[in-house]
């Protein structure tokens, strides 16, 4: 029962970290145009690590439930971390890329 409770609450940080990153790409690219969704987002991102931290709490009592939540929570923004530094290496690389074609056709 326990490893269900603490499944649920990896699933809902994961949840929580993609709202999370959503907010800050939303703000970051769109900044005054999109009030709502990054209100949303923020909204969703808060509400599911709570429900994570529920679950964790109660798959492993108050202490290690927490101790669980704050172990689940950095490893998801690290990944998505990780994730999004690649995502940006492989765009350079392929502008970089498409770049350098251009000037070849042009010369």
């Amino acid at each position: 029962m326990s490893i269900l409770l603490i499944l649920t609450g990896l699933i809902f940080c994961g949840a929580s970290v993609f709202c999370f990153y959503k907010a800050n790409y939303c703000a970051c690219t769109r900044a005054g145009q999109c009030d709502n969704p990054v209100n949303h987002f923020w909204l969703a991102a808060i509400t599911c690590a709570l429900i994570s931290l529920t679950f964790c709490c109660l798959a492993l009592h108050v202490e290690l439930g927490t101790l669980l939540w704050l172990i689940l929570m950095a490893s998801c923004f690290l990944g998505a971390f990780i994730s999004a530094k690649q995502s940006q290496k492989r765009k350079c690389t392929n502008a970089i890329k498409v770049s350098a074609l251009l000037i070849n056709e042009t010369s």
